[in-house]
């Protein structure tokens, strides 16, 4: 008879056991997807916004030149004279732009002048019509507008090719050249937040011109799968077509039938996912890749739209803190609650249920702290990681005395592009670890120090109203940087920043969108400078 009522009871206490669970599982299941939106979206526009800003480079740069062409136009209007100039004129700018540039042309006086070295007979000969060319007809139709020809990928050179242009004010001279759109390869490539993270970015045609795997480069993602699948074939018919010894032709054919093979692969597995995010834009929504299942986003844009895939269990990982603490509080909660009922039933039971309680406790304390830590902590640096910056910012800025003001300054790394190039990515992560310590090592125990992402940093100075005091810091920074580097025989680079004063109540995204629109001025020098939001 006991035994039957203790088996009563086991069964009772089993069945509020599992219920109890679902109710929390549902709870925490609704506030982990309401995460997940929030970050994934942060995430995208983030991307966005750095795109915007890539392409504003691009289109200020083409400002520059179309100053200077309309000076000589005005001084010295002779087509023949305006050809020799954009010859002199195309190493210059070459200097000025770096890899970006390729090459500068324009339609003028019913003549097309370009500044490279190829005899215009060669241009004769194939019946060459510069109006029927997509940058001169993108350019008409953009009445007086810069705009963009849709992008394309160079295979001989692993590079995202388009040609910028801009119909003058007579509406019959356009002026052009092309662009390589490196760094929005490069930008893609900087800004994972997650392990295993995939992004893209795509243009108006599909074409994606930014990913975090190379191999997309040049794709089209409103290609269905038996395109991408003719695709493979027309480049591998081409490539046993092609002479081996043709030197340059034969691997960028061999690189095209490598691209086209990997985003078939994509496409083939992704394109059930893929109508899923195109049918529910801006949301996050689960997607299956290769058997795995990814938290998938999508951002679309006038021009541009963004893709965003991050491994579940590396959305779970960051999201640590949102869901294992209300479950450990649960399972302590209901382990302690039936110990003290069974308490009531066995003496003895209830001993040994306090010492499991308590190991477990301790299991779960030590397994709490050690999640909490790393989804704090970013993994290369040791520092705050943008979220926890984020969080801790915001904290601050709601707790601050309605006089107290403080400083937040966005850093970005000057040539850091440079240091990976010439000397590969595992310098370029010392140089990074080398940055957070002199940043660190610069600030007081109440200060705040991130690094955000790539070689962007970003630090809250408490407690100071002056933008001097800000200026101080960073040039202490950079000194200190350049001697240690020095001495450790490591490549330098130079830290540009913007600040912005914080006060109570302040929002923390806007802010840190007006210190990044004054790094955005501190870094045209690439030297370092620093500038606050109130030179802007």
């Amino acid at each position: 008879m006991e035994k039957n009522k203790k088996r009563h009871h086991s069964y009772w206490y089993a069945g509020i056991f599992v219920v109890i669970n679902l109710l929390a599982f549902f709870i925490i299941g609704k506030n982990e997807k309401n995460y997940i939106q929030t970050a994934l979206t942060e995430h995208a526009e983030n991307f966005q916004l750095k795109t915007e800003e890539v392409m504003e480079n691009y289109i200020h740069s083409f400002r520059l030149f179309t100053h200077m062409m309309s000076q000589k136009l005005d001084s010295n209007p002779q087509p023949d004279s305006i050809w020799e100039y954009l010859k002199n004129i195309n190493d210059p700018m070459l200097d000025i732009e770096g890899d970006t540039f390729d090459g500068l042309y324009m339609y003028y006086q019913g003549r097309y002048l370009y500044s490279w070295d190829t005899p215009y007979s060669e241009y004769e000969s194939t019946g060459y019509d510069a109006t029927e060319r997509p940058w001169y007809k993108n350019a008409v139709a953009g009445k007086g507008k810069i705009v963009f020809t849709p992008p394309y990928m160079s295979y001989a050179n692993h590079y995202i090719l388009s040609t910028i242009s801009q119909l003058q004010p007579d509406g019959e001279t356009v002026f052009a050249y092309d662009i390589k759109m490196g760094d929005i390869q490069d930008l893609a490539l900087s800004l994972k937040e997650y392990g295993k993270e995939q992004m893209m970015i795509f243009d108006s045609e599909g074409t994606v011109i930014g990913s975090s795997n190379e191999d997309f480069l040049g794709g089209s993602l409103f290609s269905t799968p038996e395109d991408a699948e003719n695709k493979l074939k027309a480049a591998k018919k081409a490539l046993s077509e092609a002479d081996a010894s043709s030197g340059v032709s034969f691997e960028k054919l061999k690189e095209e039938v490598n691209s086209a093979d990997a985003f078939y692969s994509f496409r083939k597995s992704f394109d059930t996912g893929l109508n899923k995010l195109s049918s529910s834009p801006q949301k996050a929504v689960s997607v299956k890749l290769n058997g795995t299942t990814y938290c998938g986003y999508l951002l679309p844009g006038e021009e541009y739209s963004f893709l965003l895939l991050v491994p579940l269990l590396s959305m779970l990982k960051s999201s640590v803190q949102i869901w294992i603490l209300p479950l450990l509080i649960l399972e302590l909660l209901l382990i302690y609650v039936m110990a003290r009922v069974n308490k009531e039933l066995n003496n003895r039971e209830l001993k040994a249920a306090y010492v499991e309680l308590g190991q477990t406790q301790r299991r779960l304390e030590i397994a709490l702290s050690a999640a909490q830590k790393a989804a704090a902590v970013d993994d290369l640096t040791g520092i705050m990681n943008s979220k926890s910056f984020r969080k801790s910012v915001a904290d601050l800025l709601e707790n601050m005395e309605p006089d107290e003001r403080s400083i937040l300054i966005m850093i970005d790394g000057d040539h850091f592009k440079s240091v990976n190039d010439n000397y590969g990515h595992t310098v370029g992560d010392e140089v990074i670890k080398l940055t957070a310590q002199m940043i660190v090592g610069r600030l007081r125990t109440i200060d705040l120090a991130s690094r955000l992402h790539g070689d962007e940093f970003a630090i809250f100075v408490s407690k100071v109203d002056d933008y001097s005091i800000g200026q101080r810091i960073m040039s202490d920074i950079n000194n200190t940087l350049a001697k240690e580097s020095k001495r450790r025989n490591m490549p330098s680079i130079t830290l540009s920043a913007g600040a912005v004063l914080a006060k109570r109540g302040d929002n923390y995204s806007e802010l840190a969108k007006i210190a990044d629109a004054a790094l955005y001025d501190a870094k045209k020098t690439h030297d370092g400078k620093y500038v606050n939001a109130s030179e802007q």
